[in-house]
């Protein structure tokens, strides 16, 4: 009846590429049970809806399933839907409390994990001399969401995260894994002061890794990081006898009338599957970057900014869309997660190749990790239009002001020296695989294998009159691109942006050739914008109350961000989704305080 994928979806690395997601602005939608008049103008503002039902096209009618359909009844005490970030850390923590649980994952295999998780004062934290502010992390995380987030949700992660660590330590370093802190300096970001605390944890293949590494070395080629968290985890439970169902998509959830929530129906190659958990149901199924129904009704900025396809190609909002259908209620808001790396070449827009429900964004070359570097950014017609130094999506939503939703990045021969001096944090480390490089040139060659393209998206000349021709500027946006190289230039001479305030340690010079520049727009990761949840996880309904036996941990659940995510604090996104999916265990098994 339906085709799994059978083959693990890869990691987000340092270049990806992934397939597709769409949205709705406005107000929360509820579960479409008998609504009222308010109800239904909430619905109608969520977007395109069926004529007829009131309903979003993009959600449409839950599912009827005819008894005479469902050819196999399963029981089981904790239902998972999802084999990624949360359903894994939820299974094992459900193995090791002792709870009967079963795991169904649509595709053929586990999600890879992402490598770095957000977790604060932990063993590593207090072991490298860093302490983080609880209360001014939790509040500098609710000032991303314009505290349209909620409180109680984020202090589950902040408080609950460093107990994560000690147990994942447990499983990971029988391995020969080992965590460690990724350091860096308290700089302020973006001409502004920003709380940038080190929460960013990963383990590597080596069990001598001092608790805290700089961002150097985490940025190194021959750091050794472990992206096998979840395949880990799936041996940790088939050694405790216990086993992932894969090839079993979600189709509705079942619960009582207006009571709780009984268990789950799949589709799977042998028909309908009936899953009966008598503890509860937990969704793990990731958000909805890969649907563009969704994506163009509940986020529609993604379509004047994204180029780059880094999501997982099966975050089609499955868990979402079962959730509401069940009574719950999606975020008001979208927040995406959104990098600035989506290379692509000159003349190419933002947004999807076409308007079916297939389409993918229009760039074909995948993510280039440089993109995240604070170099000088211009539009199409040559001119600098936001400050460059800023968390990733910044620039992103700033180009939707720009012709095309593209930029264009340049730099020099000394990058390299530049890229260290930077000291970007996160994942935009990557760029720092410039610096393990004796040249520019010698950096594009080591990385051109991993393009996933046939062409040279990053220009090179030895002038920047002959790079601005191949970087397609022309006539008065030449003039203007040539103008603004040399202003730039005496900007970082003065040590002073005088355009946007960006700090002078991210001023570089444009003066030692050969120059090189490259077209960049967004790379869409997932979507935040999920089911709203209280402080263990539970969904909650249109009058805020849990949907008894209903969880959701991970991107199908929202209440964390609002508006973006807020790549300052690093890996704060995977960081909620593990201890979340560690949370609904534990509190299912009477194992919390």
């Amino acid at each position: 009846m339906m085709e799994a994928i059978e083959n693990g979806i890869s990691r987000r690395g340092f270049l990806g590429l992934g397939a597709v997601a769409t949205a709705v602005a406005g107000m929360g939608l509820a579960g479409c049970a008998p609504q009222t008049t308010a109800e239904s103008s909430k619905a109608d503002a969520s977007g395109e809806n069926d004529a007829a039902s009131g309903i979003p096209s993009w959600l449409g009618e839950e599912p009827v399933i005819d008894e005479s359909e469902i050819g196999e009844t399963v029981e089981t005490g904790v239902l998972i839907v999802g084999a990624g970030n949360a359903g894994m850390a939820c299974a094992a923590s459900c193995s090791d409390l002792g709870l009967d649980f079963m795991v169904c994952e649509k595709n053929g295999a586990v999600e890879a994990a992402r490598g770095f998780i957000g977790l604060v004062n932990t063993h590593c934290t207090r072991d490298a001399g860093v302490e983080v502010d609880e209360m001014k992390l939790l509040n500098e995380i609710s000032r991303y969401a314009s505290f349209k987030n909620n409180q109680a949700v984020a202090k589950t992660w902040i408080r609950e995260s460093a107990e994560v660590l000690d147990w994942l330590d447990g499983i990971m370093e029988p391995l020969g894994l080992k965590a460690t802190l990724c350091t860096h300096e308290h700089l302020g970001d973006g001409g502004t002061d920003y709380y940038i605390p080190c929460i960013s944890h990963v383990y590597v293949a080596n069990p001598d890794v001092a608790p805290g590494s700089d961002l150097e070395a985490a940025g190194s080629i021959d750091f050794p990081v472990d992206w096998s968290r979840n395949a880990h985890l799936e041996e940790y439970i088939k050694e405790a006898g216990h086993e992932v169902s894969f090839g079993c998509r979600l189709v509705k959830i079942e619960r009582e009338e207006n009571g709780r929530v009984t268990g789950a129906i799949f589709e799977t190659d042998s028909g309908y599957k009936r899953v009966n958990a008598s503890l509860g149901v937990a969704l793990c199924t990731g958000g909805y970057a890969a649907n563009p129904a969704m994506v163009r009704a509940l986020n529609p900025i993604l379509t004047q900014c994204i180029t780059g396809n880094a999501y997982t190609p099966s975050t089609t909002g499955d868990g979402i869309k079962a959730g509401i259908w069940a009574g719950g209620v999606l975020e008001s808001e979208p927040a995406p997660m959104i990098f600035n790396r989506g290379m692509v070449m000159p003349g190419v827009n933002a947004g999807y190749t076409d308007d079916s429900e297939t389409a993918t964004f229009n760039g074909t070359i995948g993510q280039n990790g440089i993109g995240s570097q604070p170099f000088m950014k211009v539009s199409r017609r040559g001119k600098r239009f936001a400050n460059e130094s800023t968390p990733y999506d910044d620039v992103c939503f700033a180009a939707t002001n720009q012709e095309g939703g593209v930029w264009c990045m340049v730099f020099d021969a000394n990058a390299p020296a530049d890229v260290k001096r930077f000291a970007t944090i996160g994942c935009s480390t990557g760029g720092m695989w410039m610096v393990n490089f004796d040249s520019v040139d010698e950096w594009i060659e080591g990385i051109s294998s991993m393009m996933a393209a046939d062409v040279e998206p990053i220009m090179r000349a030895d002038t920047l009159d002959e790079l601005a021709d191949k970087l397609g500027f022309a006539g008065e946006d030449k003039e203007n691109f040539l103008a603004e190289c040399e202003h730039y230039n005496e900007m970082f001479d003065a040590q002073k942006d005088d355009e946007f305030g960006k700090e002078a340690y991210r001023l570089s010079e444009l003066r030692t050739p050969p120059f090189y520049g490259a077209w960049f727009g967004g790379s869409l990761l997932t979507t935040l914008q999920g089911l709203r949840i209280d402080e263990d996880m539970r969904v909650l309904d249109a009058n805020r109350k849990p949907i008894e036996g209903l969880f959701a941990a991970g991107d199908c659940s929202g209440s964390m961000f609002s508006g973006n995510y807020p790549e300052l604090l690093v890996a704060s996104a995977c960081g909620r989704t593990v201890t979340f999916g560690r949370h609904i265990a534990r509190y299912l098994a009477g194992d919390l305080d």
